[in-house]
């Protein structure tokens, strides 16, 4: 039998307790096994054809040099594992960023904010490619041509949600990786999601909640990533926000409450393992270690109006008509300057006709 018929047979095989599975996976890919039976071969062609379309693609089985070491600290670590783009990301310096499927327009900003300083100071960003805080931190890492791995609950030739096709091709052709232990074929199933949030945390040395509800799986991955021993960072939002309220937990128990990204890489880079390295960015990289800011100098508006209207909005979300009560002026007014402040990158509109800031350092 081929090599990775023999992991996918083993893999198939031991589908049963965590501890048992990686008890059994232990004593070596040759164990005594049931011959593989008919699904198993179907997954393996299925795999084979996947691999051979791309000198990118490649599989890692748990006793394989290049599989990850920080997974295998994991309960029920994956026995092996589809990529497609670059193998060495896999050995490099990593933070993840998860969060809310349903982000604000802020915690949007944040996310990708985020994922671009950390990618510029050559950390890789690993996320799980989903709505909301996923795909911005995905992208903010591409933006700054660095590398991102986007960990799948599904085949890695699956795409879910079907609409972030484009920026998973987009994460492959700009050197970054996408990775699932699910085989070619395997589609999106709900009970996958939470298991591929395992696999988040075990790959990075850092972790950061950028938004999450009291009950979202986001503070499941953080867990993990705490029981591992990895730095838990989260970002504080409005005390009116429900998305927010997750990480304010986190932070009342202990999570590093996180206003820059520095703070997390100084964490991360303190507990690093030896082995992992700085991620290579794809373009010149001279400025990666700029600080990214948002200018908000109000005094360097031309129009007083819109200085006016930006004073009076913070990051907590307000409604059109309450600021122009504020300010004594016609809603229709107020709504033409926030409008022309939004495309400035002053503001951010958020749903139910309601402002706020942009962010400002990450």
């Amino acid at each position: 039998m081929s090599e990775l018929l023999i992991a996918m047979n083993l893999a198939y095989n031991t589908m049963i307790k965590a501890r048992a599975r990686y008890e059994l996976a232990q004593q070596g890919p040759r164990c005594s096994l049931p011959a593989p039976c008919e699904a198993v071969r179907l997954w393996h062609a299925l795999a084979s054809a996947w691999l051979l379309q791309s000198d990118k693609r490649f599989w890692v089985g748990i006793h394989s040099p290049a599989y990850p070491q920080g997974l295998l600290a994991l309960k029920d670590p994956p026995l092996i594992l589809f990529g497609d783009g670059r193998l060495d990301l896999l050995t490099t310096r990593s933070i993840a960023i998860v969060g809310s499927r349903s982000a604000t327009r802020t915690g949007l900003g944040n996310a990708q904010g985020f994922g671009k300083a950390f990618a510029q100071a050559r950390w890789v960003v690993v996320s799980g490619l989903a709505e909301g805080i996923d795909g911005a931190a995905h992208a903010g890492a591409l933006q700054a041509q660095g590398g991102t791995i986007a960990v799948l609950g599904c085949g890695p030739d699956e795409v879910y949600p079907k609409h972030h096709a484009a920026l998973k091709r987009q994460i492959i052709e700009q050197g970054g990786l996408v990775l699932s232990e699910y085989p070619p074929g395997t589609a999106p199933q709900a009970g996958f999601f939470p298991r591929r949030n395992r696999i988040i945390a075990g790959l990075a040395d850092a972790l950061l909640v950028v938004e999450a509800a009291m009950r979202s799986g986001s503070l499941i991955t953080a867990r993990v990533a705490s029981e591992l021993g990895r730095p838990v960072g989260a970002i504080p939002g409005s005390i009116h926000s429900s998305q927010s309220k997750g990480c304010h937990d986190m932070i009342k128990k202990g999570a590093l409450l996180t206003e820059t990204a520095q703070e997390l890489m100084e964490e991360a880079q303190a507990c690093l393992p030896e082995f992992k390295h700085a991620c290579v960015l794809q373009e010149d990289d001279s400025d990666c270690h700029t600080e990214m800011t948002c200018t908000m100098d109000t005094g360097a508006l031309q129009d007083e109006e819109l200085g006016r209207v930006l004073q009076c909005l913070g990051h907590d979300p307000v409604h059109t008509d309450t600021l122009a009560q504020q300010l004594g002026l016609d809603s229709e007014d107020t709504l033409a300057v926030l409008t022309e402040l939004e495309l400035l990158g002053l503001v951010l509109a958020e749903s139910g006709n309601r402002w706020v800031r942009a962010n400002g350092v990450f």
